[in-house]
């Protein structure tokens, strides 16, 4: 069953100098995003980040992982496990990752629930963005890749 959290993976490469951010386009409504996606009974918020990036890029194997410090909410109603979930529960958790794919980025294979994937600058990723919660969790990568302050790398599961 899933649980009521949820997980948002900005997927980034550096290489030859140049940082780039993927976006992936839903096939549902068309919005550009990261790899989102739910966190299953029996996983934490990082093992279900690891399993949705590979799921939804096609990319197997170890790859340096991030968290985030940016944590957010998005209201219950939008899932459709929220029926199975405590009545007095009214926000799911966002929680933002991001994931090191450097050498690795023509890798990708979408899934079914993306129609496209695009490499963009930060500027472009952002403007690209629709949910603020997003754009900032974004921007915090952005500005920890760009001091060099990304916090440790989570240990592989």
């Amino acid at each position: 069953m899933r649980q009521p959290y949820n997980v948002v993976v900005f997927v980034f490469s550096k290489e030859a100098g140049r940082l780039e951010y993927a976006l992936f386009q839903r096939a549902d409504d068309g919005n550009w995003q990261g790899v989102s996606g739910g966190v299953e009974e029996g996983e934490d918020t990082a093992t279900a980040a690891r399993r949705e990036t590979a799921e939804e890029t096609g990319l197997r194997g170890a790859a340096p992982l991030y968290r985030l410090d940016m944590v957010s909410g998005v209201e219950k109603e939008c899932f459709a496990a929220a029926e199975l979930w405590p009545e007095d529960l009214y926000i799911v958790r966002k929680h933002y990752f991001a994931m090191d794919v450097s050498g690795r980025a023509g890798e990708i294979a979408l899934s079914g629930e993306h129609r496209a994937v695009q490499w963009l600058s930060y500027e472009a990723a952002y403007a690209s963005l629709r949910y603020d919660d997003d754009r900032t969790a974004l921007w915090e990568l952005d500005r920890r890749l760009y001091r060099g302050h990304l916090p440790e790398a989570l240990p592989d599961a």
